[in-house]
């Protein structure tokens, strides 16, 4: 198998799925550090393709996965990091971080060439080629790649499993433990949203916080109460959130998989229609009548887990 690599600027991609990106891997008719020159129609329009951990590193998991497409100039990827993962999530921030300096590669072989000349040059034309994975690296052979776009990750921070706790809960003074000039994986370990125009080391970025931290600002368990809580905050309880609408399924992911951890099921998240339509009085006065039901819904649910703790 053979390799080529390409670099260009990066561009936050402003619409699409979390993680999805565009890279052009390939440029047609220039003759690249190997001395080949790559042909329109070389590659499988359409083709589903592997993207692979950093570097053709083929013996960790893929980070991604994606779609070949080519006009008669170049050859790019639509692709999707898997955030949920490890490696995906590392990649994604890799490449969005390194932007102008960013190359990709990718893994091939030739299944149709010629040799002739090209600008002067004896070269081997590559005709027809069979792409196994495209991968982000460091330097390469190739001419004229680059990470066209890529979407920014949303605000709800992923889902993950740890151990769980059904001590009692006591949010204020667990944020006050958090160490703040941390990086966000400290944060990833303690709360379940950041704000993305926030500064991702300093602690009030991050809101729903639901990890017990210790008194040296050490991550612990996610607390089935603090999950709960956050829930039914999302729900409207304890003044609501001020969270993107867009961003609360996103955090309800996350607290309700700590919550199934825990074996019990965690309450449904309400829609914000509801809330909102159910919030105010219907007088024609605009003013409130009291909370929702909704809101006292939310409410019950924190009441009722903590009474069934305290029973167990």
């Amino acid at each position: 198998m053979k390799t080529k690599t390409y670099r260009a600027p990066i561009e936050i991609k402003a619409e699409g799925q979390e993680g999805e990106f565009r890279a052009v891997f390939s440029t047609f008719n220039v003759i690249d550090l190997d001395g080949d020159v790559t042909l329109p129609g070389a590659f499988t329009e359409g083709q589903p393709v592997r993207i692979a951990y950093w570097g053709h590193r083929w013996q960790d998991l893929p980070v991604g996965r994606g779609e070949i497409h080519a006009d008669e100039e170049k050859a790019w990827v639509d692709g999707r990091f898997f955030l949920d993962t490890e490696a995906g999530r590392e990649t994604y921030l890799t490449v969005k971080n390194l932007g102008d300096l960013q190359e990709w590669s990718y893994g091939f072989d030739i299944d149709k060439w010629s040799h002739g000349e090209f600008e002067g040059q004896e070269v081997q034309f590559l005709e027809a080629l069979n792409v196994h994975e495209v991968s982000p690296v460091l330097l390469g052979a190739g001419i004229g790649t680059y990470t066209e776009s890529i979407k920014a990750q949303k605000a709800a921070l992923p889902s993950h499993s740890t151990g769980t706790t059904d001590a009692e809960w006591d949010g204020p003074a667990n944020e006050a433990r958090a160490r703040s000039g941390e990086d966000l994986a400290y944060y990833r370990r303690i709360y379940a949203w950041r704000d993305p125009e926030g500064d991702e080391d300093v602690k009030a970025t991050y809101r729903f916080i639901h990890h017990m931290v210790g008194e040296g600002g050490d991550p612990g368990a996610a607390s089935v109460r603090g999950c709960v809580a956050g829930i039914g905050v999302l729900n409207g309880a304890r003044g609501g959130t001020t969270i993107p609408d867009g961003d609360r399924q996103g955090v309800w992911n996350h607290l309700a998989r700590h919550i199934r951890d825990a074996d019990q099921e965690p309450p449904e998240l309400k829609a914000v229609s509801d809330i909102e339509a159910k919030d105010e009085d219907q007088t024609g006065n605009g003013e409130s009548s009291g909370p929702s039901p909704q809101v006292i819904a939310a409410e019950i649910d924190i009441m009722e887990l903590e009474l069934t703790l305290l029973e167990e």
